[in-house]
Parts: structure tokens; sequence; C-alpha cells
């Protein structure tokens, strides 16, 4: 169809609707209803795209989008229908596309490039991002603006859109789980918790695969948005009909309150195995308090243990030296008469006071001396 020229009409069953018109994926213009549009030169190499758009108060009501209607018009065929230029006829042998489409790896098939792509404005074609990149704005490493799962953004400025991925953040910064990216903690002491897992599985499972055990911490870093750095094992334990995982949480931006707010069901489609029962437990409940260690006496044992020897042999040989001892020594003792002075003999009898002698013989005869008869 060797036609240089080409034009469009259109007419609307709607009185309300509205018509308009657009060449290659250029601007909307208003077309009138049942009048010829303008003549348009159609390429000597691929093809002219006319897209006619109806829009309506009704069907924009119901929350539909308007309909539209393509129509294609070219001379030859050389390029594939979606290339505007090519190396050959095949759908990937495109070098640039029919405006809206754009070209990646050889391809016209999409209007935008994919989420782990950029647009290349040199070449007006799409390009992967970094392998480290989920998302990105150029090409490199450093272009990263969304990274994997378990990876951070970890820009030079808080302030910068743009940097590498890494599963852990350096040293000073902290992974933060809203913004996916690598920040400085606060001044607040980061406080450590602890995610205790009941899973329904045999011990020797879990024991002999290290897969699983890994499995465990990446699901749960996954799960809380936070690295896997900042995550640790911490026990595992046989129970009678299933196996307890404790893992070990740090960081300065999650809290024990947060994790609580993860649903069970969440954590079930995480893992592999079947987990049954996820608790969060404080640093206090898992690490006991440490028993007080007893001080030292203020007198050491072997003192101590003197003087209560010493007591107690002052109290075991005190009463027999005064009760058999000396009691055994006195009666070994030979009675000597005393003999008494003449001089205090003289002085006690001869000077004393009458009444003092009367009173010594009364004493002496068994008589109760009175004291007026004394006198």
């Amino acid at each position: 169809m060797d036609m240089a020229w080409a034009f469009g009409i259109a007419s609307k069953n709607d009185p309300s609707g509205l018509l308009a018109v657009r060449i290659d994926g250029q601007d909307w213009a208003l077309l009138d209803s049942g009048v010829n549009s303008q003549l348009l030169a159609v390429p000597d190499r691929g093809w002219l795209l006319l897209e006619v758009r109806v829009s309506s108060p009704v069907v924009a009501a119901r929350g539909l989008a308007p309909l539209v209607y393509q129509v294609l018009v070219f001379r030859a065929v050389v390029c594939h229908e979606r290339c505007r230029s090519c190396f050959g006829t095949g759908e990937d042998q495109c070098l640039t596309c029919r405006a809206p489409l754009v070209l990646f790896k050889g391809r016209c098939e999409a209007t935008a490039c994919p989420t782990n792509g950029y647009f290349e404005w040199e070449s007006y074609q799409c390009r992967l991002c970094d392998y480290s990149c989920a998302q990105c704005h150029g090409p490199g490493p450093e272009a990263c603006t969304l990274c994997p799962a378990l990876h951070f953004l970890s820009p030079e400025q808080i302030q910068d859109s743009t940097g590498p991925c890494t599963i852990s953040c350096p040293v000073g910064k902290a992974a933060h789980p809203p913004s996916r990216r690598c920040r400085t903690p606060p001044e607040s002491t980061m406080k450590t918790f602890y995610m205790r897992f009941l899973f329904r599985i045999v011990y020797e499972d879990m024991d002999y695969n290290s897969n699983l055990q890994r499995m465990v911490l990446n699901a749960t870093a996954f799960v809380l948005g936070i690295s896997l750095s900042d995550v640790r094992g911490y026990r595992i334990n046989l129970l009678p009909y299933a196996l307890e995982m404790v893992a070990e949480v740090t960081s300065p931006f999650l809290t024990q309150s947060d994790a609580d707010r993860v649903l069970i069901d969440i954590w079930f489609a995480a893992f592999e195995i079947p987990v049954d029962e996820v608790l969060t437990l404080t640093w206090d409940s898992v690490h006991p308090p440490v028993p007080k260690l007893l001080e030292d006496p203020p007198i050491p044992a072997w003192a101590l243990g003197l003087i209560v020897s010493a007591i107690m042999s002052f109290f075991v040989i005190c009463p027999l030296y005064c009760f058999f001892f000396r009691r055994m020594n006195n009666t070994r003792k030979h009675y000597l008469v005393p003999v008494t002075s003449p001089v205090f003999m003289d002085i006690i009898v001869h000077q004393s006071p009458p009444w003092l002698v009367k009173r010594f013989m009364a004493h002496e005869s068994g008589e109760k001396a009175h004291i007026s008869d004394v006198q």
C-alpha cells in the first residue's frame, strides 16, 4: 500500500463524549466528530500510528478508562511494527522505538523501563541497574535508590537520594527499617530483646542442616526490616514435640513493641518450616539476675575459731581450777596454828572499849546482845 498521506475521521454515539487524536504518541488534540483530521505523512520506513480517544463523563464516573482506538499505516514492512529503526525484521532487532515505547534489550514492548533499570538519554534506551541495586537512577553501584532485601542504602550524606547498597552498615551507623537506609543512631543506648520461635521440626533436621538456621535468621531480619548484623542466634532447645530457637535482636531503631505488632501470619509465610508460636522476650527474662556474692566476714574464719576455742577453754579450765585443782591442793596442806603477837593481844583485849568486849563475849556465848546492855 504505497500511500504517502493518510487522514482519520471519527464519530461519537454519546452526545456528551469528547474525541481526541494523537499522532505517534505525541500530545492529544481535540477532534470534531464526523470531520476529517489533517493529512498525515506516512514515513518511507516504519509505520504511522494514529490514535483516537473517546472519553465520556458517564464512563469516567464509573471509574473506567477512556476508550482508545489505534490505527497503523505503513508503506512497506522493513522493521518490526513497534520499531522506528532496526537492524533486522525481528521484534528483538530494534534500534529505536515508536513513541511512547522505549527500547530495552532490542525490544520495544513497554512504555517505561523495568523497575531494576534506568533510561539512558544518550542512547534512548533502558539499561539494567548494577547487580547490587533494586532500583537506580544511573549506572554503577553508587546510583542505587532502592536496595534488595536484607540490604540498606548507605549514602554519604543523609540528604542524598542515591548511594551504594550494603548488607552491613558502616561503623557509627545502623539499619533504619522505615527508610531502608543506614543512619546515625540516636544518642539513646541500644536495647536488646529476643525473639522466641517454636517450630514443628525435629532437632536432627535443624542441627544437621545449617541452611535452616541461616534461613531463620534471614527471615527474622527480613520481616523486622533490619540488617543481618543486628540478628544473631542465641539458643536452640529440643522440646518434646517441637524445636525452640531464640534469636537476639539489637537495633537502635527497633523496639520490642514494634516486633510485637507483627502478625503470626506474616511469620508463618516468611519461614520455610511451620512455626507455631512467636514470642518476644526482654533481656531480664532471658538473663535472670546473677546471685550476689557473699561478702567476706569482718572476722576471718580462722580468727573466729581461735576466739571461740579460747572462750570455751576459759569456761572449761576456770571451773576445773577453782573447784577441783585448788580444792585438791588445799586438802593436801597441813594446818598451822597461827601465833598471836602479845602486842596484838594487848591492843585488842586490854585497850578495847568495854561495850565491844561485852558484845564479843555475848557472841561467843550464843546470846543475843542488846545495844542497851552492851553500852
